[in-house]
């Protein structure tokens, strides 16, 4: 009798596990094609119920913040609808508490006794009920509630079975917040490349990418305005690049290829005509490229802005700055060039007055000769100014700025002295030449000292502008430093940071361009225009140029 009995109970067993078996294929087979959260849910409840492996079975799922946002159940009475109530307030009943304090299975062996307060105790007469946390990779996804028999709801091969099952619900919700992220970011990637097609394909900039020296693509928008610019910027060889900034261009470019350099930022002239030559229709253009890859291949993005107008502009500002200054020390010019010409009309009617005497011829070879003197030094004045005054493309050299600065401080002599400003020069004989814009220098040099010297027209004090000139080490590199300091009032702290922002002045009757300008001239040259109150009284500017400029200046970048 035991052992019809012993027998009876292993094939129950044996097809119970059938039937645990087949629902778990069908939730297996629910996992990997539902993507819907509701209805994978439901699904696996339904799957629990009606493949007679549970009474009833039910699953709720948390949000972030352990509310319980969605619930899916079968095998219920109307009943149910009181637990959702129930759990939309986080009032969680005993066995929901137990999976979200242990990731253990926590089973109940009878409901109706041990848990009186829940409103589906009367759902398990003569069942058991089985709990269990629905986590994977630290997240807790909810909750699963199932009615098993009452003599398997401590059986330990039947909790490792639900354990298991709970462990292949939670990768599947796992799956779906992945299939979530991936959507999102596949919609997010397209609206991206729509928004960036739009973009690029509707600037005004010539955009362009190139690989293998060939142009792969480039954006129809640019057409709008910059129809000229289609083969402005045509590697290997930059054939519509103008001459004298084809070598930088080339290699800049090159650079950029071999990682040399991150990314070039070169301003540039070119032909606006295909093989064109004609250096009257140069137009300016501002270039910005950088390695990416496209299309699985490494390629170079250009952007490119006709910055004609602009540089015109610019230079116009320049020359205007250049003439504000020269009308500065126009006094001072005007009485340099009235004493030789003092000089020469006496000597004129010395040279009358020995010949209507009849004199010595001697004395009159004496005085042609200071006469050619004077003349020689009317001549050096003014080629001094227009040297300083014409416009020209900048040429950068190998300079002596010791030699600059003191062409300078013959300008603004006279001036100086009349408005009783003492200048005082330490120019270091020792320092090297600098590959540098020599009449650029000069502006900058005039305009600081000019500036320092109306500062100081109201001022009651001891009157003293310096010059000096020095070498310097730093991290970046060897320096020369250039400084300009004066002892008048100084800057108010409330200005200082503006003094270089373009038209922003202070004083009447001017543009404000003249420090803006100096400080993108010293940028060109890859070097510093820096501002310091000095101890008390006055101002100091400093101008740090770097010694090994050239190849920058070269590449432009």
């Amino acid at each position: 009798m035991e052992f019809s009995v012993e027998k009876d109970v292993k094939i129950e067993k044996i097809e119970r596990l059938n039937l645990i078996l087949n629902a778990f294929r069908d939730v297996g087979r629910l996992l990997v094609s539902e993507n819907d959260r509701e209805k994978l849910i439901k699904g696996i409840c339904d799957i629990l119920v009606e493949r007679r492996g549970y009474y009833n079975a039910w699953i709720g799922l948390f949000d972030g913040d352990k509310n319980v946002y969605l619930v899916a159940d079968s095998g219920f009475d109307f009943r149910f609808e009181a637990m959702k109530s129930h759990l939309k307030k986080r009032e969680f009943v005993r066995c929901i508490q137990g999976t979200i304090s242990s990731d253990r299975v926590f089973s109940v062996h009878d409901p109706i006794k041990e848990c009186t307060d829940c409103v589906l105790a009367q759902n398990y007469s003569d069942r058991g009920a089985l709990a269990v946390q629905l986590a994977y990779e630290g997240t807790n996804y909810g909750f699963m509630v199932l009615s098993t028999p009452r003599k398997l709801a401590m059986d330990a091969a039947e909790k490792t079975i639900i354990k298991d099952l709970a462990d292949d619900i939670a990768v599947g919700l796992y799956r779906l917040d992945l299939e979530k992220e991936r959507t999102k970011a596949e919609k997010d990637t397209q609206r991206s490349r729509i928004r960036f097609k739009t973009l690029i394909e509707n600037s005004l900039n010539y955009i362009s990418i190139i690989q293998n020296h060939s142009i792969v693509y480039k954006n129809p928008g640019h057409r709008k305005i910059h129809h000229r610019m289609d083969h402005a910027f045509e590697p290997p060889d930059f054939l519509n690049v103008y001459t004298g900034d084809r070598g930088r261009i080339k290699a800049a470019y090159t650079d950029l290829l071999a990682n040399r350099i991150d990314r070039i930022e070169v301003d540039f002239r070119y032909y606006p005509e295909k093989n064109g030559q004609e250096e009257e229709g140069l137009r300016w253009a501002l270039l910005s490229a950088t390695k990416i890859d496209y299309l699985g291949e490494e390629s170079v993005l250009t952007n490119i802005m006709d910055v004609t107008n602009s540089m015109e502009v610019q230079n116009f500002l320049r020359i205007q700055d250049k003439m504000t200054s020269l009308g500065r020390v126009t006094a001072g010019i005007a009485h340099e060039i009235r004493n030789p010409l003092s000089g020469i009309y006496i000597y004129l009617k010395a040279v009358k007055k020995i010949y209507n005497q009849m004199g010595d011829i001697t004395k009159v070879i004496s005085i042609i000769e200071k006469i050619e003197l004077a003349s020689h030094k009317i001549e050096t004045i003014i080629q001094r100014v227009m040297d300083f005054s014409k416009p020209g493309q900048p040429k950068f050299v190998m300079t002596d700025l010791n030699h600059y600065i003191d062409e300078v401080t013959k300008l603004t002599a006279v001036t100086l002295r009349k408005n009783g400003i003492r200048l005082v020069k330490h120019l270091d004989p020792d320092i090297p030449e600098c590959f540098a814009e020599p009449h650029l220098i000069e502006q900058v040099i005039l305009n600081l000292v000019t500036n320092a010297a109306e500062a100081m027209k109201a001022f009651t004090g001891d009157k003293v502008i310096e010059l000096s000139t020095s070498k310097s080490v730093f991290k970046s590199g060897d320096c020369i430093v250039i400084s300009v300091t004066d002892t008048g009032p100084g800057i108010p702290l409330s200005h200082r940071s503006k003094i270089f922002d373009p038209f922003y002045t202070t004083k009447t009757n001017s543009s404000g361009i003249g420090l803006s300008i100096c400080h993108r001239i010293i940028l060109d040259h890859g070097g510093s225009l820096k501002y310091h109150s000095s101890k008390g009284r006055g101002a100091r500017f400093t101008i740090e140029l770097p010694l090994n400029n050239e190849n920058k200046n070269k590449r432009g970048g």
